[in-house]
């Protein structure tokens, strides 16, 4: 206990230390205005590639986790445009409205690589500012989503190729069917459209704000509250994962350190003061760790020998690329978890039959988070080498495991990697970025690839070492409520200072009592600073969570209440 006590005295005297810090940080600058550049088909072509790749298997599962992302985007935009800090800055202000995005189970709530590539093009095509390129950024991600949807559509095809491959024992075939036949189909609904809108559209877009700011220029200022309002949203989707149990009061606990700072607080020092508040509460809270030794047949397999940490390393790289080559609605990532196996089954099975059967049992339907849910593939290649080895473990044994752990996994997996590890990396990232650091961007790639890359295979090689027995022991000892709690409160801490730190939303109305003029927005000011934010971000949340309001829906709706709220009812002013 007197451990206990001396280790909360400093990390409580590191809170102290940090938080007096937090009023010494300045607001970044904001975006400059920029003379448009001209755009040509070279650069066009360039930007579309780039969509393509930031959704293609091609960068060892940082494609979607971080060329998707508009901090990333942007920054590649300008660089092929000539103007790299230019478009760091307008893929940082357009990451704001997907601050918090998060997709699960096939599901894509808005297009933030859309938004990000295209958004970014047409930005600096334009010479939009920094209010023109939000305007534009928010609805561009909702047309992403009908690409979306085609994609999973039709990727099933390939599913069903990859069947006709497994009939046949064909390893190779079966591989192609996964990564290479669906690219030439992903390519040309990614990367043609984009090519073409940043080609034709670039002088449109232009002069469609200009007209639109000229004569309607209310549509144009609800357009910019919109984007200030659905960093709100994406603040939500993670707080489905979070705002939970007995950890939510964090969320308010990091809103009021924001608060108190007066909005300008250092990210990565509101992350470490995250983390010890999540240290505190875990040291306090977390029983005893239990030694679980491993069961003797797994040792027993272990001095078998049939696989090498080799073949088990390859199959992990497999995975790590092409997971989601062929993602469909049908099979998910069934294909991707039977290309993974390929150099088990290749290694372990020499008949054909046991080619045929493997193959076939490794394409049903298969859907986890692709880093922490990597552990099932472990234990599930130690229950093919414990098969080939002569145990009794049957076809539906296997399926059985796979079902059982890849709901769960995934679970665990979003939560953590989505829900912390991405938002708190690019909220970093972004707060570098507005500051003019081209270190935003890349710490930001380098945070997720530690992550994805380490924990990765640590997670899949574990699975592999242990078996069956790594979930259970990991549960008995106490390890992962550990971790998902620590997880959830650093969650909550964080994304209430994210709450304050990017959701804008304030009132001009103004009222007269008794002949004096009294200002809504410094009433409401007065009683909380930011409330106006905070209910927003709670509102959207009791959407998502409560009344199950799919995410696309909450972003029309508050796009919609944001520009005919900014409709000039009260003299010159709107609701916002």
């Amino acid at each position: 206990m007197k451990d206990k006590i001396a280790l909360a005295m400093v990390v409580s005297l590191t809170l102290v230390l940090m938080g007096a810090g937090l009023h010494l940080v300045h607001a970044a600058p904001p975006m400059q205005d920029q003379p448009a550049i001209r755009m040509n088909l070279g650069m066009a072509v360039m930007v579309g590639i780039l969509y393509y790749l930031a959704m293609s298997p091609w960068f060892a599962d940082l494609g979607f986790a971080v060329l998707y992302r508009p901090l990333v985007a942007g920054t590649l935009v300008g660089i092929v445009m000539g103007r790299p800090l230019a478009g760091m800055l307008v893929g940082a202000n357009i990451n704001i409205l997907y601050l918090g995005w998060i997709s699960t189970g096939g599901s894509l709530p808005g297009d933030p690589g859309l938004a990000g590539y295209l958004g970014t093009a047409l930005a600096l095509s334009g010479g939009l500012d920094a209010k023109q390129a939000l305007a534009l950024a928010a609805p561009l991600g909702l047309l992403g989503s009908l690409t979306w949807a085609l994609r999973m559509s039709t990727c099933s095809i390939f599913a069903h190729i990859a069947d006709s491959y497994a009939a046949r024992g064909n390893i190779r075939g079966v591989a192609l069917a996964n990564f290479v036949f669906p690219q030439p189909f992903l390519f040309v609904i990614h990367a043609v459209p984009v090519a073409l809108a940043t080609w034709l559209g670039s002088t449109a877009v232009a002069q469609a704000l200009d007209w639109i700011a000229q004569n309607a220029g209310w549509v144009m200022q609800g357009l910019y509250v919109a984007s200030g309002m659905l960093s709100a949203l994406g603040i939500a989707l993670n707080l489905r994962f979070l705002f939970r149990g007995s950890l939510f009061p964090y969320f308010f606990i990091g809103f009021l350190v924001a608060s108190l700072a007066g909005g300008e607080i250092n990210l990565l020092l509101s992350a470490i003061i995250g983390m010890c508040v999540a240290f505190l509460h875990v040291l306090f809270t977390a029983g005893e760790l239990e030694r679980v030794e491993a069961p003797a047949h797994v040792e027993a397999r272990r001095r078998a020998g049939l696989l090498s940490k080799a073949d088990v390393f390859k199959a992990w790289l497999l995975w790590l690329f092409f997971s989601h080559a062929n993602y469909n609605w049908e099979r998910m990532q069934g294909t991707g978890f039977a290309h993974s196996m390929t150099p088990i089954i290749r290694k372990l099975y020499k008949t054909p039959e046991d080619i045929r059967a493997a193959l076939t049992r490794h394409l049903v339907f298969f859907n986890t988070q692709p880093d922490i849910g990597g552990v099932v593939h472990g234990v599930i290649i130690a229950m093919e080498e414990e098969r080939a080895m002569g145990a009794d473990i049957s076809d539906d044994a296997i399926n059985a495991v796979k079902t059982g752990l890849m709901g769960p996994m995934a679970g665990i997996g979003d939560t953590i990697q989505q829900g912390v590890v991405i938002p708190l990396s690019l909220a970093i990232g972004m707060d570098l970025a507005l500051r003019g650091s081209f270190l935003g961007p890349v710490l930001f790639a380098l945070l997720v690839a530690a992550f994805v890359w380490g924990v990765g295979w640590t997670v899949w090689y574990s699975g592999y070492r242990q078996g069956k027995a790594v979930v259970t022991n990991i549960l008995q000892s106490g390890v992962l409520q550990r971790v998902m709690t620590g997880a959830g409160v650093l969650g909550n801490f964080v994304l209430g200072v994210l709450a304050v730190k990017f959701v804008k939303l304030s009132t001009p109305i103004k009222f007269v009592i008794g002949g004096t003029t009294f200002e809504l927005q410094s009433v409401l000011d007065s009683l909380l600073p930011n409330l106006l934010p905070l209910l927003l971000v709670l509102v959207i949340w009791w959407l998502l969570e409560k009344k199950k309001m799919a995410a696309t829906t909450v972003m029309v709706i508050v796009i919609a209440v944001a520009v005919l709220g900014s409709y000039p009812v009260f003299g010159e002013f709107g609701f916002f």
